[in-house]
């Protein structure tokens, strides 16, 4: 080969490694690879400077964690053509792209969004001061709230801590509202004597829930001999279960009752002896009737290791010594929803529908019914805590419930409207005959 050759084919290929370089710059520019974001202030956090290997090491622990424990990543392939893990080299490649903290916890948002489950979520500075707040009430009736808080490596860890610019004492969140502490209760009369109308945005927990349950037996003691009651929980993305429960125990005249069966993968998080998040009682597949197991969608077989029966009872509320307590309402019940509702929420609204406690009025739920505590954990770098479901909830029928969701018995728009004679739910429940 002479010199000329040589000097020929150096250029070519220094041409062609430019040329890829330019194509990589070029590709990398596209927007599905840009994050934008605020001062890191502004979600509540510190800025730690984390090197792109750092953040990209982070990514890798999350995307074990969810590999363990995830239920849903073949739900979302069918319902969203989303194939997460697949996507790891997108999603490396916006992380890449970020230049500070406050950067890639907005793409860490974006990433678990393409899961498409509220369950799952980056917690900001004030969502985890908001978690911190109501966990410690949940504990406050124990001597020492704190000591059992440190069961949860996520509020017990300085570092975390100091990621949110906190120090871990309670009495300072006092500008921190606790979990589903706006409940936006609201109670009227639609139509005298025939319709009556409750609406709550999430299931309260603590005071807000006391309060509440105060107003609607109050409420419902006033219109207990009417027609129909509408009780609409569109929007609803979840909360306490007591909530609900509570309401169906004034309005049943009988004892109710459901079972579900849900499936968890084989992860240190559901058996580990001291984790806060330990399922108890759960049983090997192996164990399960295969004549049952048939009947489950195949994924259930292949890809997960242990179940649990969790069954739901809710008894009429009992009354000891003022008779008056008692409200013995004998009219219609109506639920409303939407795709909205999610969680808790969803777990009134299947509930209902599959004891026959109410009509269900609107469009097909969000799902994600749950029973076990939904874990948190942080990632080892950054320290920023992430929320994640770890628990497949099966439909009475036997469907996946995040993939069927509840459907209602009178599908209509269930887009709400502020005159009631123009909402289409609530005139479905007027002009019901059924």
């Amino acid at each position: 080969m002479t010199r000329k050759q040589k000097i020929r084919i150096t250029v070519i290929i220094i041409s062609l490694i430019l040329a890829i370089f330019g194509i990589e710059r070029i590709y990398n520019m596209q927007d599905e690879f840009q994050v934008t974001a605020l001062d890191a202030s502004a979600y509540g956090i510190l800025d730690a400077r984390l090197t792109d290997r750092e953040k990209l090491d982070d990514f890798e622990y999350l995307c074990s964690v969810l590999e363990e424990n995830y239920p849903f990543f073949k739900v979302n392939e069918r319902l969203n053509n989303i194939d997460w893990l697949g996507n790891k080299g997108k999603y490396k490649r916006i992380i890449k792209n970020t230049n500070n903290d406050a950067e890639f916890l907005v793409a860490l948002a974006r990433i678990l969004g393409d899961l498409n489950n509220w369950h799952v979520n980056v917690v900001s500075g004030y969502g985890y001061k908001s978690f911190y707040k109501s966990y410690y009430e949940f504990f406050s009736n124990h001597d020492n709230p704190y000591r059992y808080m440190s069961r949860y490596r996520v509020f017990s860890n300085p570092f975390v801590w100091a990621r949110y610019n906190f120090d871990g004492i309670v009495e300072e969140l006092d500008n921190i509202d606790h979990l589903y502490s706006d409940t936006q209760l609201e109670t009227k009369i639609l139509i005298h004597n025939e319709v009556a109308y409750i609406k709550f945005k999430s299931m309260g927990g603590f005071d807000v829930a006391k309060e509440d349950s105060i107003k609607i037996k109050d409420f419902l003691r006033q219109v207990q001999d009417y027609e129909k009651l509408i009780i609409d929980i569109r929007g609803n993305g979840g909360g306490y279960d007591s909530y609900w429960n509570y309401i169906v125990s004034l309005l049943t005249n009988k004892t109710l009752s459901q079972n579900y069966y849900a499936f968890f993968k084989d992860s240190h998080i559901n058996k580990y002896k001291y984790s806060p998040y330990l399922v108890e009682d759960s049983k090997s597949i192996n164990l399960l009737d295969e004549n049952i197991l048939a009947q489950f969608p195949e994924e259930i077989k292949t890809d997960f290791d242990y179940y649990k029966i969790y069954r739901i009872t809710i008894n009429p509320l009992s009354v000891n010594t003022n008779s008056s307590d008692y409200i013995d309402f004998k009219g219609k019940i109506y639920l409303l929803v939407d795709r909205n509702v999610f969680s808790s929420a969803e777990k009134f609204a299947s509930f209902a529908k599959d004891t026959g406690f109410a009509t269900l009025v609107g469009e097909t739920t969000g799902g994600d019914r749950v029973f076990e505590e939904i874990p948190l954990i942080y990632l080892p770098n950054s320290k920023f805590v992430i929320r994640f479901s770890r628990e497949l909830g099966l439909n009475s029928d036997g469907t996946i419930n995040m993939e069927t969701r509840t459907r209602p018995h009178i599908e209509v728009d269930p887009t709400p409207h502020e005159d009631f004679t123009k909402d289409k739910c609530i005139q479905a429940v007027i002009n019901d005959s059924n």
